[in-house]
């Protein structure tokens, strides 16, 4: 492994976050998975997988991660986000009643 990559995976694990969107308990797993550009059920399978195998340490990993990690910010992107934030009224009373 040359230095490039392992800064690369230093510089992901350090913006660590909970998704929320995605998540199906606390959103650990789909933010591990996001900040490594990994599948979400891939990363969800290896969780189950140790929960089964070794209970009460991935369960301890799993809850802290969920208290201490911070949410995803926002994010808008997409055409129709940018356009609906640049509509303009249609008439002089939209401004304030639209």
């Amino acid at each position: 492994m040359n230095r490039d990559y392992m800064d690369t995976l230093a510089y992901r694990a350090r913006r660590l976050y909970r998704d929320r969107d995605n998540a199906l308990f606390l959103g650990v797993c789909a933010g591990v998975a996001d900040a490594f550009r990994w599948p979400v059920w891939g990363v969800r399978l290896v969780a189950v997988l140790l929960l089964l195998t070794f209970f009460l340490p991935t369960a301890l990993v799993y809850l802290t991660a969920g208290v201490l990690l911070p949410g995803k910010r926002l994010e808008f992107r997409g055409t129709a986000e940018t356009n609906f934030w640049r509509r303009r009224p249609r008439s002089r009373h939209d401004r304030y009643w639209a």
